[in-house]
């Protein structure tokens, strides 16, 4: 059965990309067969990960949206330039201003089409034996994060430890997650445990903390490495295989 996850915060800059990637590779190196798709249309980033040349590729999870272009096309294998055992594919966003610009102006309309294709584009991937399926949204609640988290098993929320986060979450939480009847978890990413000296909470808004992950300079400054895949002892590699292990009590 395939699982979907969508990786979401209601904030930018929690880490939420990092964590999707790390999960992703996660799961290969179980022998899964994983897509990893870049929903965050209007600040893509998930091609800086990635070594292999983007200027190439045909085409975008952009055209996957608008429904020009199905799954297949939209996919890039990964599997052989990583060497791993399970099939990685990704789909990235166009990182062009204008194609970002002509995004944001689309209608709820065309937003309502662009969630059937991405129920089409999952079918899919189904069909196509895709064991897990990660969406990596942007952040709050424009249209495409939304569509995302409407087409997910389990939604994996990424907070950092921030008054405007935890606020912003929880707005989150009771007027998108609840309304929509998900399952969701939350990441505590960036914690400042060490320092302040906090005991990592349990759950928070009715809602399990799934791991706890602490701050570290040498997570930033390794950043353009999939951790999980380079050095799987670092603390960072362990978090992503623990949140793994407790997410399959959710599949």
């Amino acid at each position: 059965m395939t699982f979907t996850i969508a990786v979401h915060s209601a904030k930018g800059g929690t880490g939420k990309t990092s964590i999707a990637v790390n999960l992703a590779a996660a799961y290969v190196l179980d022998g899964k067969n994983v897509c990893l798709l870049d929903m965050d249309v209007r600040g893509p980033s998930l091609h800086t990960f990635f070594k292999h040349d983007t200027s190439g590729i045909p085409f975008w999870v952009n055209d996957l949206l608008s429904g020009k272009r199905g799954i297949n096309e939209v996919v890039v294998n990964i599997s052989g330039e990583l060497g791993t055992q399970g099939k990685f594919l990704v789909g990235y966003s166009k990182a062009d201003i204008n194609e970002i610009r002509e995004l944001a102006s689309k209608d709820r309309k065309w937003q309502s089409n662009a969630l059937k294709n991405i129920i089409i584009g999952k079918k899919e991937l189904i069909r196509n034996g895709t064991d897990v399926i990660i969406f990596d949204t942007g952040p709050g609640v424009e249209y495409e994060s939304i569509n995302a988290v409407a087409a997910s098993d389990v939604i994996l929320i990424v907070q950092s430890p921030t008054k405007a986060c935890f606020d912003c979450t929880e707005q989150l939480v009771n007027g998108v997650y609840k309304s929509l009847n998900k399952k969701c978890v939350i990441v505590d990413n960036m914690h400042h445990c060490s320092v302040d000296g906090n005991v990592p909470q349990q759950k928070r808004y009715d809602i399990p903390v799934l791991v706890t992950i602490p701050c570290m300079c040498n997570i930033a400054t390794r950043s353009q490495e999939i951790l999980v895949l380079s050095d799987r002892g670092h603390v960072f590699s362990k978090a992503i295989s623990c949140m793994k292990h407790k997410l399959e009590s959710f599949q």
